[in-house]
């Protein structure tokens, strides 16, 4: 091999490691992604949960005053007719439990298409990037 083959060569591995390196770091983000959109979806869940309870006939509920659960509150009394729902930046509306409802479900579906895309995407880049490695791997194996 000439050292003009030699040098062609060098330049593409180190090509091929830039390009893998990139896609590391691409798919750390999309890994990062999707866990935020999987604790967003779980918290939906969790007030669809807390819609349900609110539903339920009886006297007290607990809330609590974190996530967490470092403190608890027993509350009785609760207006059943009224909930608030956050609608964006800092607003939040008064609604009625059913379109409450409605709300977190319409949520729910769509950061579920969200996190489908996302996943699809994360498996093409984890393909991609195997490939690479598995090229480089070669090149050190000298094959």
């Amino acid at each position: 091999m000439s050292k003009e083959q030699q040098q062609q060569v060098l330049e593409y591995i180190e090509y091929l490691y830039e390009q893998a390196t990139a896609l590391k770091q691409y798919i750390d983000a999309l890994q990062k992604r999707l866990t935020d959109i999987s604790e967003a979806i779980e918290s939906i869940r969790a007030s669809k949960q807390a819609l349900q309870e609110l539903q339920k006939e009886g006297g007290e509920f607990l809330l609590f005053g974190d996530r967490r659960g470092n403190i608890v509150f027993k509350v009785g009394n609760i207006d059943k007719q009224k909930v608030l729902i956050h609608i964006g930046l800092e607003y939040y509306a008064e609604v009625e439990p059913s379109y409450a409802q409605k709300i977190l479900d319409e949520r729910e579906q769509e950061l579920n298409g969200v996190y489908n895309s996302i996943q699809t995407e994360l498996s093409k880049s984890i393909d991609a990037y195997n490939q690479i490695v598995s090229v480089l791997s070669q090149f050190q194996k000298g094959e």
